[in-house]
């Protein structure tokens, strides 16, 4: 059973005989009896950890427990969730404690830096009691499913599960020391090994068995810090959106991609999803590089529309293709679509694994807030068609954006965006016939809670809306003379 403690919710994720369970320190955790353990700070954790175990999966890891019956486990978890009694208080009329000596530290992770909330987790390792049995004991645990760490793992590697990175390193860590019959130690030690106790975190997380998101820090829009670049494949990948301006970033980038290429891996391009400038700037420095270590020329492509649009500022080596055929870690190959969605930027560009069905949907679609269409580069009516595009696209499950977090059900997310954008039309529309008379007096009744500093993002939008609506002849082109 893995246990965690930190100081803000925890994500959930439950499989075969081991759990994986945790949250926020309470207030009442410092009063818990915890024995066997001098650390103030480490007793307060491993309460936090044994308290919403019991919470959360319905199983109270603490000493004496075999004194209860398996009528009396319930009572306690109803006077728990109730706020009837604190933690420390059960265990204190119950004649239960703690012992240290029954958790095994696991290692510390902290939120990577491009995490709108950060946190520092830290991890325990601790065996289930004989007579107990994990399950679903909150509501707000759902589509709760008990699996093998294996099948979890395989399930993640084919993209039909999204795992967090503390998670997956743990059922990694499961793999490699033996799952049940294994040494708590020895499993304690491997998953520490994979924590990463750094005050920036991780720098890229892997979203399935071919795919990788590596954040770099750029000067994008607010309230984003950093885009997404993304590495496809595995013998052979591609780069999408090596996009930072930033040298201590770039390197960063440019040492993941380098170990991938001492590993025999061969970067098949480097691409500019399209012209907006978070979404270029290091890919130059990422080519100069690898040509200089390594002896490879790898070029820098992207949609025709973009390279005219950035002459100027990247040299292009070549126009982007339909589809790549590249290779996983194990050598199989696959196919990453090349899809022409408009509408954002004139020459944007989506990619799709459609054997995964994982859609890298770069900014028609964000993993937080909305897009801004902002003309004469952005297009309404070119970005809701390119919406129903994405959402026509067969066997999609999954989607990540160039901001944010990925997805997992794409085909809801695309919905909401669309009822999104066509309700905000109606509101452009109802302002217009309710006598707005230019942009400023629209954004004024649209987005009256908005964020001054947005402001001048909406007026684009809002300018976006206006040019359909005259488009669909449901305003006059000349409403605001």
């Amino acid at each position: 059973m893995i246990l965690w403690a930190r100081r803000n919710p925890a994500l959930k994720f439950l499989g075969g005989f081991h759990s994986f369970a945790g949250g926020k320190v309470d207030e009442s955790d410092v009063d818990a009896d915890i024995r066997n353990c001098r650390d103030n700070e480490q007793k307060t954790l491993l309460a936090c950890a044994a308290r919403e175990v019991f919470e959360e999966i319905g199983v109270l890891l603490v000493r004496n427990g075999d004194r209860l019956t398996k009528g009396q486990l319930p009572i306690l978890h109803v006077d728990l969730l109730s706020g009837r009694s604190t933690f420390a208080e059960i265990l204190n009329h119950w004649g239960l404690w703690i012992d240290a000596g029954d958790f095994t530290f696991a290692g510390v992770w902290t939120t990577p830096e491009f995490s709108r909330v950060r946190f520092r987790t830290t991890f325990f390792v601790a065996r289930c009691p004989a007579k107990q049995t994990p399950y679903a004991a909150i509501s707000e645990l759902q589509d709760i499913e008990f699996i093998d760490p294996g099948d979890a793992l395989d399930r993640w590697s084919r993209s039909e599960v999204l795992i967090a990175p503390p998670v997956l390193k743990t059922l990694k860590a499961f793999e490699q020391t033996g799952t049940a019959s294994g040494d708590d130690a020895d499993f304690a030690s491997a998953c520490a090994k994979f924590a990463a106790d750094r005050a920036d975190g991780p720098h890229y997380l892997e979203l399935n068995s071919r795919l990788v998101c590596f954040p770099v820090r750029t000067k994008t829009l607010p309230p984003a810090t950093h885009t997404n670049c993304y590495i496809s494949g595995g013998k052979r990948f591609v780069v999408i959106d090596a996009a930072t301006p930033f040298e201590d970033e770039q390197r960063k980038l440019i040492d993941y991609v380098s170990e991938r290429l001492e590993m025999g891996d061969v970067c098949e391009a480097i691409i500019v999803s399209h012209l907006h400038p978070d979404h270029f700037g290091g890919e130059t420095t990422l080519k100069k590089d690898l040509r200089e270590r390594f002896g490879v020329d790898v070029p820098i492509i992207a949609h025709e529309i973009t390279i005219e649009s950035l002459r100027d500022k990247v040299r292009f080596d070549d126009e982007i293709k339909d589809s790549y055929r590249l290779q996983d870690s194990a050598g199989a190959e696959f196919k990453i679509d090349v899809i022409h969605t408009p509408g954002h930027a004139r020459g944007h560009l989506c990619f799709y694994d459609e054997e995964f069905g994982f859609l890298l949907s770069s900014d028609n679609i964000v993993g937080e807030g909305s897009v801004v269409i902002a003309p004469p580069e952005g297009n309404m009516s070119d970005y809701l068609e390119s919406l129903e595009k994405m959402r026509s696209l067969p066997g999609l499950r999954s989607l990540a954006g160039s901001h944010g977090a990925a997805v997992c059900d794409a085909k809801s997310k695309i919905n909401r965006y669309l009822e999104h954008r066509f309700e905000r039309e109606e509101q452009v529309y109802r302002a217009i016939i309710g006598g707005a008379s230019d942009f400023a007096g629209i954004v004024a009744g649209v987005y009256a809670d908005l964020d001054p500093i947005l402001l001048p993002l909406a007026e684009k939008s809002v300018e976006a809306h206006v040019e359909r609506l005259i488009e669909e002849r449901r305003i006059s082109s000349n409403w605001d003379k």
